[in-house]
């Protein structure tokens, strides 16, 4: 039979564990909705795309859940522009992504992605 300390112990140790992997559920989801974006928008397949992912993480020292965040965040705000500026903008994308990236090294070091406004908050598309 376990004592109380045991069981808190282990009701403690779950509860650690469930949370790191609903957080490594929700990063997941983050780099896949980015790999779907990318697979859409650049006519590549998942392995590609996740490739451009992992190189612009490899290539600029920043998580790759963060690149992944900042695309989407990009690629929203891009779809909600017209004409000739969104096939010029299109272009550097993800190339630039790790530039509006800030304080990345914060952003590490507390395990939070801050790359500016949510997702949820960008508001409706104009016009």
């Amino acid at each position: 039979m376990h004592d109380d300390a045991t069981t808190s112990e282990f009701g403690s140790d779950e509860q650690r564990i469930t949370e790191a992997l609903q957080a490594i559920t929700a990063r997941r989801a983050v780099i896949e909705q980015a790999k779907g974006m990318l697979m859409l928008v650049y006519g590549v397949d998942a392995d590609a795309a996740f490739d451009v992912l992992r190189k612009q993480s490899q290539d600029h020292n920043v998580k790759l859940n963060l690149v992944a965040e900042q695309v989407m965040k990009d690629l929203v705000e891009l779809s909600r522009t017209k004409g000739p500026m969104r096939q010029l903008a299109l272009g550097g994308l993800i190339d630039t992504a790790n530039q509006r990236i800030k304080h990345s090294a914060e952003r590490q070091l507390d395990g939070q992605t801050k790359t500016g406004v949510p997702m949820t908050e960008l508001g409706p598309p104009p016009g």
